[in-house]
């Protein structure tokens, strides 16, 4: 490793047919950064902040009259005959919120990103303490994998 975002890769070392080959093999490779993903609460004045990276496990969700729906469905891709490419599965997520009487749960998939759930909390007109109450359940819940600071 150069620096934090660099990587020198020895291809020669691969034994692939082709530099192309040898950057197939390591494109799909899954990296843990180093910087742990982090969600920051201000109680005070609603402030609610995080990086992309904040995942939720799967988990049930009930807020008031609230339903969250947050769906996964993956999308396989595959290479033109003949390309010697891999088959490889790509997420398709699609969130959902509706505002109805009397709902009960509603079911979070592993692998939903925060992000994906706040959104759709803001397009329904949820309000920051509202949605700050459901982050720190879901949290409780240890379906949040992030460090959850409140100020």
């Amino acid at each position: 490793m150069l620096d934090s975002g660099t990587v020198r890769l020895d291809i020669s070392a691969t034994r692939a047919i082709s530099p192309a080959h040898a950057l197939v093999q390591v494109e799909n490779i899954l990296v843990e950064p180093e910087r742990r993903a982090r969600v920051v609460v201000d109680q005070r004045s609603g402030t609610i902040v995080m990086g992309d990276d904040v995942r939720i496990s799967r988990v049930a969700v009930s807020q008031g009259n609230l339903t969250l729906r947050v769906e996964e469905a993956p999308l396989v891709v595959q290479p033109n005959p003949f390309a010697g490419g891999q088959t490889i599965v790509v997420p398709n997520t699609n969130a959902a919120i509706e505002e109805e009487p009397g709902i009960g749960l509603a079911e979070i998939p592993e692998g939903t990103s925060l992000s994906e759930v706040v959104a759709g909390l803001n397009a329904l007109g949820v309000s920051p303490r509202d949605m700050i109450d459901i982050l720190k359940s879901i949290k409780a819940a240890g379906a949040l994998h992030a460090e959850f600071v409140v100020r």
